[in-house]
């Protein structure tokens, strides 16, 4: 009797959490085909007819450059979450080998860096991209990017590297491989699902991230396409729906075909973690 009660629970606990996440969703999709009238009217009635005019002005308008936003959302997002990678595995991995004073001050540190909150560098950022000239430019977003994103990483890797048997490294060391050598063709492989789940958080992080494209590198982003339908005194809210629409579309449609992937990523990362 008890387990059957728990089980309802449990099922309306999902049931509502799947409501509240697919509000959002609903809302996206219902109002990027009315106007901006009709949705201050009734938000959650479904459209009359199929209004395009704000999915035409997002893909024709020559000041927005939509194809623009996602070209470089996309170079943004692969290369930061690339070398986020590359540089918290090899530092993960010397970390977690290495006993010594070094290696114990480099593990405090990349960790102290998630105690600190992102939006309290933002000041000290905007100053010293300033004085280098790299605002407004997509290497020196790339690299805020990264450097935000490095403690998490470094969090990750550290704790799933714990896992890895040393026994690999000492018969890959016995063969005559060099620590460089091992780490990549033995020690990262077994690091795939840490890899995919890490790239599956920092990767999305950077793809919504809307304060740091706007604030620090004032480089058109597809979420900076929101912004631009909100003006001073007024907000074109169909046009905001339809930015909202292009920008979660590319990551719906890439859940959709690498599903599998992303749920063995997560189970796993969390299982070891």
């Amino acid at each position: 009797m008890r387990a059957g009660r728990s089980t309802f629970f449990i099922r309306m606990i999902l049931l509502v959490s799947v409501v509240l996440y697919a509000i959002p969703l609903y809302l996206s999709i219902v109002n990027i085909f009315k106007t901006t009238d009709q949705i201050t009217l009734n938000p959650f009635a479904i459209p009359s007819s199929l209004n395009l005019d704000n999915l035409t002005y997002v893909l024709n308008n020559p000041n927005v450059h939509l194809y623009k936003m996602y070209l470089n959302t996309l170079i943004i997002a692969v290369s930061a979450t690339l070398l986020t990678l590359l540089f918290t595995a090899m530092a993960a991995f010397y970390t977690s080998r290495s006993s010594g004073k070094l290696s114990g001050i480099l593990h405090v540190y990349f960790i102290m860096g998630i105690m600190v909150p992102y939006a309290i560098v933002y000041i000290p950022l905007v100053i010293i991209f300033r004085d280098f000239h790299l605002i407004g430019t997509l290497h020196g977003l790339i690299l805020v990017f990264i450097s935000g994103n490095i403690p998490f990483a470094f969090f990750m890797y550290h704790g799933f590297m714990k896992t890895a048997p040393r026994e690999l490294e000492e018969s890959a060391a016995i063969d005559g491989a060099g620590q460089f050598r091992t780490f990549w063709q033995i020690i990262f492989p077994l690091l795939k699902p840490c890899t995919t789940t890490t790239a599956i958080f920092i990767g999305l992080s950077m793809w919504n991230d809307f304060l740091t494209p706007l604030l620090i590198g004032q480089v058109h982003t597809i979420t900076l396409g929101i912004y631009t339908a909100i003006g001073p005194h007024s907000t074109n809210w169909g046009q905001m729906f339809a930015f909202v629409f292009f920008g979660t579309f590319p990551v719906v449609v890439a859940y959709l075909f690498a599903q599998k992937q992303f749920v063995s990523g997560l189970t796993a990362g969390a299982l070891k973690g």
